[in-house]
């Protein structure tokens, strides 16, 4: 049996399960309309209805502004989603302690600074950044192209964010600028009270996208930092795929997933990040793109899971777009649309890293096009 379990993550089984409980208990339910503010460290605006969070200062500031600008939302998400998808609370906060320890402290007092403007309680903040290490959810697709591989050779990153919403996460998508005392800002797509990052670009013009990966022991994150908190390091600490690439080899995440970086210096890298290390593939002018979804591409990490099957099919399909030839925005667009997963499709995005931009389309993502909304430069990162 232990054989078999490591070879099927039978809690990754029961996913169809609990969406379909969830279409049943959670119908109907609808969120707190997010609404504009503006605070002595933060802000909230509504961009053709996506909405565009920006907080400012310290760590404590900015969780404190977040919590006022969205804790509603955050409270009811938790409330809907992880009560419903995790119900062994106790269970997971054990987990959740032993990684704890790892958390730089300046995350820690972003967290605290949330629970003080909020509902949610520090141990509710706690699982909520340690939730993705202890259930393996999301199911993902993401291309970088450019140079000859696009039509003007800007580099372009594009990604699907495929996640069991459970009727009510896809209500709650949000973008997040932070803008750090003296730091960097960066802008992350994200959910309420969630304050890693899975899809992010930096003031610098690195931009990254991150993919699970399936069919890996469950306890292999206890010894490292969980893996949002990584990503959004990467975007705080660094300002273009070298140093980002220096950073982790470091091996500070623990969670088995695939990765994505690309900058506005027109490189890019893809990483199969195995928590005994990573496996490291660069584009040149000779091979200008990348592709990757939730499978180890390197033959001597490779697992079987459930899902194999499906990002299996996904690449291909990636790879059939980047052959048809150079690829535009709407190319992208295209290809995202080819492999996102009706039910699960909560998030596309389309980074410029040269630009400093990126395009999010939160609706109409079934098996329909998307709905794009532009959040350029002046509006990510005003002043530059």
């Amino acid at each position: 049996m232990a054989r078999w379990r490591k070879l099927l993550p039978f809690r990754e089984l029961t996913i169809p399960l609990k969406m379909a409980a969830a279409a049943v208990v959670n119908r109907g339910r609808a969120i707190t309309p997010f609404r504009e503010l503006d605070l002595p460290h933060g802000s909230l605006r509504l961009v053709d209805g996506v909405p565009l969070v920006r907080v400012r200062g310290t760590p404590l500031e900015m969780g404190r502004a977040l919590g006022t600008l969205v804790g509603v939302q955050a409270a009811e998400v938790f409330q809907h989603y992880m009560g419903f998808f995790a119900p062994d609370r106790d269970g997971d906060l054990a987990l959740a302690r032993q990684m704890q320890p790892q958390l730089p402290q300046w995350f820690t007092d972003e967290m605290t600074g949330f629970s003080q403007t909020s509902e949610l309680t520090a141990d509710d903040l706690l699982l909520g950044q340690t939730f993705l290490d202890i259930h393996t959810v999301a199911l993902c697709s993401t291309l970088a192209a450019h140079g000859s591989a696009t039509v003007d050779g800007e580099l372009l990153l594009g990604r699907n964010l495929d996640f069991p919403g459970l009727s009510i996460a896809h209500q709650a998508n949000i973008v997040v600028v932070y803008e750090p005392a003296g730091g960097r800002p960066y802008a992350g797509v994200t959910w309420p009270g969630f304050l890693g990052i899975l899809t992010g670009l930096n003031a610098a013009g690195l931009a990254l996208s991150m993919m699970l990966v399936y069919g890996q022991s469950r306890h292999e994150h206890l010894r490292g930092q969980p893996f949002p908190l990584v990503f959004r390091r990467l975007l705080h600490e660094c300002a273009d795929v070298p140093p980002a690439l220096a950073l982790l080899e470091q091996r500070p995440w623990c969670t088995a997933t695939n990765l994505m970086i690309a900058d506005s210096g027109r490189r890019a890298a893809r990483l199969q990040l195995h928590p005994k290390g990573a496996v490291v593939d660069q584009t040149t002018p000779e091979h200008p793109t990348l592709a990757c979804t939730n499978h180890y591409l390197q033959r001597r990490l490779r697992s079987f899971a459930f899902t194999w099957f499906s990002s299996v099919l996904r690449l291909s399909r990636l790879h059939k777009h980047i052959r048809r030839g150079p690829l535009d925005v709407q190319g992208v667009k295209d290809a995202l649309q080819a492999t996102g997963m009706p039910g699960l499709n909560l998030q596309r995005v389309l980074m410029r890293p040269e630009r400093l931009e990126m395009e999010v389309a939160f609706e109409d993502l079934g098996r329909g096009p998307g709905r794009w909304v532009r959040l350029p430069r002046e509006m990510l990162f005003p002043g530059l």
